[in-house]
């Protein structure tokens, strides 16, 4: 976990149109009155990150603890809210930061202990956690790479990760959370409702 000595920041990128999802998915709800953004922001809040930004359209209602950076046009490029992210936790004594796409929510705070305490080890530039030997999100990136992800000319984060590959630390999860994107409403719909609709035929 985040210490004193060895901050870790977090930024919660939430700022797309959502048009697959029919809207903004840092507005939608992981359960009732929860937003997808209030969920990750406690999550990682538990975990210890601190400080904590969420790059977001402008007018979104900031959760507890959490430092707003209004976004870009809905169609700037993920790579541009990460650089403003990190711009903004440039004045922190963060040490690193997780990077978590706001469209997965359900990621479990045994998880992000688990990225965070990685994160700890020497030469520990980049911790992506695993499921079923999938990479998932949200991404650890030591401060060293901060520069370089605001200046890639092309491919993003994960060009940098490829860049970096030696730097790369995997963390396998028992949690199915890091892998889950929701895309459509249809991606909030959970097991049981899958199974029941399945029973009756719908």
């Amino acid at each position: 976990m985040s210490t004193p000595s060895r901050r870790i920041g977090c930024v919660i990128l939430g700022a797309g149109r959502g048009s697959r999802f029919g809207g903004p998915k840092v507005a939608a709800e992981v359960r009732p009155n929860v937003r997808f953004l209030d969920e990750i922001a406690r999550v990682a809040r538990e975990a210890g990150a601190d400080p904590i930004v969420a790059v977001v359209p402008p007018g979104t209602e900031a959760p507890e603890g959490v430092l707003l950076q209004p976004g870009g046009s809905g169609g700037a490029q993920q790579i541009h809210s990460v650089c403003l992210g990190l711009v903004k936790l440039a004045n922190s004594p963060a040490t690193g930061a997780l990077v978590w796409p706001v469209d997965h929510p359900y990621v479990t705070l045994e998880s992000i202990v688990a990225i965070l305490d990685a994160a700890a080890r020497p030469g520990a530039l980049i911790v992506i956690p695993t499921f079923d030997t999938r990479r998932g999100h949200p991404t650890f990136f030591a401060r060293g790479l901060w520069r370089e992800l605001c200046e890639i000319p092309a491919g993003g984060a994960r060009a940098v990760v490829h860049a970096n590959a030696s730097q790369v630390h995997e963390v396998p999860v028992p949690d199915e959370g890091v892998l889950r994107d929701v895309d459509t409403p249809a991606d909030l719909r959970t097991d049981t409702e899958t199974i029941r609709d399945a029973i009756s035929g719908a």
